[in-house]
């Protein structure tokens, strides 16, 4: 994921009032990959109840705000250290090279088992293109496997970093937070996640506010202490829209996600000294190998439904139903886990070049 500093110092001097480490937000990411990984199995089954289905995706869908909102937070809380040449190198070595590497056997499948199809929108003509602009393209937008379009996204907040870093250093420009959220509710994410550039458009608002959280995160909390209820109005008003606006407007649920956000932080913030030492190991553990997670779990929850389809076991093992879904979550989270142990043993701490943790 992002940033190393949570390694910086020993487990007894994370504590609440620890500068160096916050471990409300290293527990948010090992919540965040698990809906991360939850929303792409939902895409997978196959539902028989509308109405479930759709407050399936509202209540859990769209894990992407968490991690999005959390990497703006981690940019902003490091930014007293950032120059744009070693940024962009550890983005390179830590997430661009794992993409590369880990879109090799999605993009043969794409290419010679024809397994996945691509989206829509560059069909026309599409198989017809030359075998490296296929590729180029596949790599461009992460089409060849559902979960890797976040990564074209996130690189454009890479690419732009310096932008952020100035209005960050200029604190008034967050003025621009309000047209951001508009634009998230009118933008909604791209069709397939195929348009990486709109989707950072989408997602720009969350990002800043992440940023902005992280400076003012101090002050936040402070007014949440008494304020945080009409935060839980707005996140139940969104969700009701969402339920009963048909056809329903999926860009509003960036908006209820990026409330959770901030109630997630705050809560997580608040108990944290409260909380059982086996919570924040259990959520330690998958915050650290969050970024692995979210390269392998994808081919897991593909390698089940088609061995469910190859052996026809399809018509109750992808099935939505809460057997299958837990099922599917364990197997994938579960395998990725034991896969990133083993590269980590094998390859120690050049690992970080392959599966990014």
């Amino acid at each position: 994921m992002t940033g190393t500093y949570l390694n910086e110092i020993s487990p007894n001097q994370k504590t609440k009032s620890s500068s160096k480490f916050l471990r409300y937000i290293h527990n948010f990411r090992g919540f965040a990959i698990l809906t991360i990984v939850a929303t792409h199995i939902i895409a997978s089954l196959q539902w028989r109840n509308e109405t479930i289905e759709k407050l399936a995706y509202i209540l859990i869908g769209n894990g992407t705000v968490y991690f999005v909102f959390i990497a703006g937070f981690l940019f902003q809380f490091l930014s007293s250290k950032y120059e744009y040449k070693k940024y962009l190198s550890k983005k390179l070595q830590y997430v661009i090279l794992p993409y590369l590497f880990l879109s090799i056997p999605a993009i043969k499948l794409c290419l010679i088992e024809k397994i996945y199809t691509p989206p829509d929108w560059f069909q026309y003509h599409f198989s017809n293109w030359s075998i490296p602009g296929q590729i180029l393209m596949y790599l461009l937008t992460g089409a060849h496997l559902p979960p890797f379009w976040f990564i074209p996204m996130i690189t454009i907040f890479y690419l732009i970093s310096p932008i952020l870093i100035w209005v960050d250093r200029h604190p008034k420009n967050y003025w621009i937070l309000p047209i951001l959220l508009v634009t998230t509710a009118i933008i909604p994410r791209a069709q397939y996640n195929a348009n990486p550039i709109q989707s950072f458009v989408h997602f720009l608002s969350v990002y800043m506010i992440g940023m902005f959280c992280s400076r003012y995160r101090d002050t936040i909390f402070s007014i949440l202490k008494k304020k945080y209820f009409w935060l839980l109005i707005g996140f139940v008003v969104l969700t009701i829209l969402e339920l009963t606006i048909t056809p329903r407007p999926t860009a509003i649920n960036s908006w209820s996600k990026l409330i959770l956000c901030v109630l997630i932080i705050y809560f997580l913030w608040l108990f944290e000294l409260r909380l059982p030492k086996q919570f924040h190991d259990i959520m330690g553990f998958l915050a650290e190998l969050s970024f692995g997670i979210y390269f392998l779990h994808g081919y897991f929850i593909i390698a089940y439904s088609g061995a469910a389809n190859k052996f026809g076991f399809n018509q109750f093992w992808t099935q939505a139903n809460p057997f299958t879904f837990s099922l599917v979550f364990l197997l994938s989270v579960g395998a990725s886990i034991v896969s990133i142990l083993i590269i980590k043993k094998i390859f120690g701490k050049k690992s970080r070049f392959i599966v990014g943790c």
